[in-house]
This record gives C-alpha cells, sequence and structure tokens, in this order.
C-alpha cells in the first residue's frame, strides 16, 4: 500500500479526499453567490455548499491533520494506524451524504448524514482520548485543540438533532432562529475558529523560529473565544440581542489581539526567502482585523443588519480564514511532502519547515492570490448585498480553489512517483 512508504500514513488520504469537495464547494459558491448576496441563505443549495465546506473540506483536512499532529503536540510518538482508515470511510460517507441529501431536498438522508458524523467525531474523539494519559507534555495549544473537538461533537449531534426533528418535529422551537443559531456559533467559532488559533500558536514559533511571543498567549484567546460562543448561544436561546453584541465585541477583541500576535510572529520570521505559507497567514491576519472590524461596527450601530454581518462572517470564515489556513498549512505539513524531504532529501523532522528555500510551487502563487482576492471580495459584496459583485467574486475564489486541488494532488502524485531508490538521499525537489 501506498502509506507502506516511508513517513506515509493512512492521514494523508484525508486531504487528498478533501481536495475534491474543495473543487465542489467552490463550483456551488459560484452558483450560490447571487442569492447569497440577496439574502436567500437558507435554501437547501445553500445548506449543500456550505456542508461541502464545512465537512468535505474544512474537517476532513483537520481530522486527517489531527490524527498525524496531536501525538506530535503531546510529545508522543503514534503513528496513525489501519483504524485511521476506519475513520476516513464513515467521514467520507457523511460527508458525501449530507450535501447530496440537501440538494435533492431529502429529510432522511439528511438524517442519516447527521448519524454518521456523529459516528465519525466519536471515532476521533476515542482516538485522541486515548493518546492522553501518554502525553509527555501539555501545551496551553493541546487545551484549546480538545476544546474544540468537544464543540465540533456538540456542532455535529445538534446538526443531527435538528434533521431528526426535521423529520419527527418533536422540537418546535429547533425550527427557529434557536436551531442555526447555536448549529453555526459552536461550529464556526467553537471548532473552526478556536482549533486554527490553538494550532497556530504551537506551528507558528516553530516554522518562523520566534521564540519571544510565547505560547501561553493563547490563553486569553481561547477565553474570549469560548465567552463569545457562551454569548451567541445565549442569543440564539432567548432571542435577545444583547447577548450576541456582547459576544461580538468579545470576539472582535480576541480577532484584533490574535492578528497582532500572529504579525509579530510573521515580522520575526527567519526565512530570507518568500515563503507561501507566510503568505497565507499575512492574508489571514488582514482578514482577521477586517471581520473583527465590522463586529465592532455592528455593536456601535454602523452597521444595522446583525444576520447580514453573521452570514458574511461565516463566508469570510469558510471560504477565506479557515481555508487560507489550511491551504498554507499544507504546504508545510502534509504528509506528503514531509515523506519527500526527510526521505528523498535525508533532512530531520526539525529541519522540514525551516528549509531556507521552502516548498514554493508556481501553482501556488496563483492560487492564493484568487482564494484571498475572492473571499474578501465575497465578503464584502454578501455585506452590501451586491450579487453581481459577489459572481465576480465566487467565480475568482472557485478558480484558486480548482488551481490548489489540481496542484496540491499532482505535486504530492510526483513527490511520490519520484522518490529515489532505498538508500538514496539525492533526489532533486519537485517544481511543478
Amino acid at each position: 500500500m501506498l502509506w507502506g512508504l516511508p513517513g506515509m500514513t493512512p492521514a494523508m488520504l484525508f486531504p487528498t479526499a478533501a481536495a475534491f469537495f474543495l473543487v465542489c464547494a467552490g463550483v456551488g459558491v459560484v452558483v450560490l453567490s447571487g442569492p447569497l448576496a440577496v439574502g436567500r441563505w437558507r435554501a437547501y443549495p445553500a445548506l449543500a455548499a456550505t456542508h461541502l465546506l464545512t465537512l468535505g473540506w474544512g474537517t476532513l483536512v483537520a481530522m486527517g491533520a489531527l490524527h498525524q499532529m496531536f501525538p506530535a503536540v503531546l510529545g508522543i510518538s503514534a503513528k496513525p494506524g489501519r483504524g485511521t482508515v476506519v475513520h476516513l470511510a464513515v467521514t467520507l460517507a457523511a460527508a458525501f451524504t449530507l450535501p447530496a441529501a440537501f440538494l435533492a431536498g431529502s429529510p432522511p438522508w439528511v438524517a442519516a448524514g447527521g448519524v454518521l458524523m456523529v459516528a465519525s467525531v466519536v471515532l476521533l474523539l476515542a482516538h485522541l482520548a486515548q493518546l492522553v494519559p501518554r502525553r509527555r507534555r501539555w501545551p496551553p495549544s493541546a487545551t484549546g485543540v480538545l476544546l474544540s473537538v468537544a464543540y465540533l461533537f456538540w456542532t455535529v449531534v445538534w446538526g443531527a438533532l435538528m434533521a431528526l426533528n426535521w423529520n419527527l418535529q418533536f422540537w418546535p422551537a429547533l425550527y427557529t432562529y434557536l436551531g442555526v443559531g447555536v448549529h453555526a456559533a459552536v461550529g464556526l467559532v467553537g471548532w473552526f475558529v478556536q482549533l486554527v488559533v490553538a494550532v497556530s500558536y504551537y506551528l507558528l514559533p516553530r516554522f518562523t523560529g520566534v521564540r519571544h511571543v510565547s505560547e501561553r498567549r493563547v490563553v486569553p484567546v481561547l477565553w474570549a473565544l469560548n465567552l463569545s460562543v457562551a454569548s451567541f448561544v445565549l442569543a440564539a436561546a432567548t432571542g435577545q440581542a444583547l447577548p450576541a453584541r456582547v459576544g461580538t465585541v468579545v470576539l472582535g477583541g480576541a480577532a484584533l489581539a490574535y492578528a497582532a500576535d500572529v504579525s509579530r510572529f510573521l515580522r520575526g520570521a527567519r526565512q530570507t526567502v518568500p515563503d507561501l505559507t507566510n503568505w497565507h497567514w499575512w492574508a489571514m491576519v488582514g482578514q482577521t482585523a477586517l471581520g473583527g472590524a465590522a463586529g465592532l461596527l455592528w455593536t456601535t450601530g454602523l452597521l444595522s443588519d446583525g444576520r447580514r454581518l453573521a452570514a458574511a462572517t461565516a463566508i469570510l470564515v469558510l471560504c477565506g480564514w479557515v481555508t487560507l489556513a489550511i491551504m498554507g498549512q499544507l504546504y508545510k505539513v502534509t504528509p506528503f511532502l514531509m515523506w519527500y524531504y526527510r526521505f528523498a532529501r535525508g533532512l530531520s523532522a526539525y529541519e522540514v519547515p525551516r528549509l531556507p528555500a521552502p516548498y514554493f510551487p508556481r501553482w501556488g502563487v496563483a492560487a492564493f492570490a484568487l482564494t484571498a482576492t475572492g473571499s474578501t471580495l465575497l465578503w464584502a459584496s454578501v455585506l452590501a448585498a451586491l450579487p453581481t459583485l459577489a459572481q465576480a467574486a465566487a467565480a475568482v475564489f472557485a478558480a484558486g480553489c480548482a488551481v490548489y486541488a489540481g496542484g496540491a494532488v499532482a505535486s504530492w502524485v510526483v513527490a511520490v512517483l519520484l522518490r529515489p531508490p532505498r538508500g538514496s538521499q539525492t533526489a532533486p525537489a519537485p517544481r511543478v
């Protein structure tokens, strides 16, 4: 099998499969961009595209990364085994079923997909839980990772409950903002945002060589993120605007503090040549500042439509912030490239992320420019209710997704096919 090669594990299948979902999600965003800009956010096609992004792209890659990276965070050695393939199969079944069920308008199949996703997260939790007793260290980021996975569990259980209620009609309140509000708050902020924030405070010191910014700076940011989630859940449960405004102020403040910390890491980076991963982090800093500032403007009354802001922010988080984080990090931590650089060039695991000339494929520049520009313009066009601009921005974003997915998969395949004979350490780096 392919993961029988040195350094390869079944975890590599997660980002490989996710590349397919990314392209599908890009097409879905193009189709739906006009309706999204005029406020049709809860139509079946919109729900299908949302779950392509959240489950098929973001969550699928995150799960694969956790299989590969969480043991390293805890300071232990635990190579993903065949159980990871079972987990992948369950997750793929859910990721295919839910968007297809939404497109077909089939409540029973939506419920089936929701139950499959709950099973997937239970498998992930079981895997991570058995690693914890073996830990050799417990950095603050590990707390953030486990909190984010707990929110993922809440997200999928709540989503499955909504889907079952759609069929059995046992809780009428779930048809109101209570259902969607809680699902979105715990999924976007509790799961995605908290995971990226926690992991970045672990990875950035190692990738940039900056040590004067303590990893413990993540602690107040995590406190703020969890307080904002609690506020948004309270707002959804009570229907009151005040908790939502409190949550927005807290989240906006956390966003600005986080952007300042990431910029400190990046300004102190030791690389003397362009680093594509750092470009993605810089774009995320800009989007973080934009989103945080927009939220703070809403709390002052300068932006009046809170639900439009929430929809635009969800688009910025999923199409921009999370997608840019995943794309950027996969250039450095993908099992494919780790295998190539470690075993084909004879470098240690510590040397890989600090290469003086990082992996810098030409197609990556195009993918970065298209994705960052398209997602930012899409956020602005939905916020301003400009459907024509939204369609153009979505097309740019989708092009970036296609370039990235095609280029990444091609480069990974080339890295495997060009592997040197056993014992050789001198193969050239793939530049595709």
